[in-house]
Parts: C-alpha cells; structure tokens; sequence
C-alpha cells in the first residue's frame, strides 16, 4: 500500500478555502505554483469561479470539518494542511462536539 504523505508533492490543501483566510492563501499558493485542493464548506457557496489560475493547478472539494470521509477526499495526494475552519453559522463554537 502506498503512503498517503508524499514529501515531493507540490500540492496542498487549504481547509477551509471559502473563508476570508482560505481564499487569500488560496491565491497565494497559485501565485507560486502549487496544486491546491480548495476545501469548501458543504453550505457555502463557490467563491473561486471568478479566479484565474490554471484549471490543473485548482481542484476544489466540497467538505464537512465533521465528515471525516470528505476531508480525506480532500487531502489525498497532498503534502502539506493549512486549516482554517470556522465554526459553522448556527454553532457558537465546537465545544459541544469535543470531548
């Protein structure tokens, strides 16, 4: 079986990209010429259709920071993590959900 980690590979993944924080880094990591998997929140709406980048370089995913199943679809292939979730609009925080 091979690993999941691959040191050489120039592709990360930024969770969540749908946020201010995300989407900036997003376009940084473009600019430089990673491949970036764009982790989007399931509810939230697509903010990169208006980004220029090459098509091969942007593979977003649709993901639920409490999916454990979507964020491994997003993180297959990549070398390295930036998170960024937020807590989703209707929950104050994750508390409840930890523990």
């Amino acid at each position: 079986m091979a690993p999941s980690f691959d040191i050489t590979s120039h592709t990360v993944c930024v969770m969540d990209a749908s946020g201010q924080l995300g989407f900036s880094l997003v376009q940084r990591l473009l600019q430089r010429g990673y491949t970036v998997h764009a982790s989007i929140q399931q509810y939230g709406e697509n903010p990169f259709n208006g980004i220029s980048a090459d098509s091969d370089k942007l593979k977003i995913f649709r993901s639920d920071p409490f999916d454990y199943h979507s964020i491994i679809d997003a993180l297959r292939g990549c070398s390295g993590l930036f998170y960024s979730f937020e807590p989703p609009l209707d929950q104050p925080n994750y508390d409840e959900y930890m523990g």
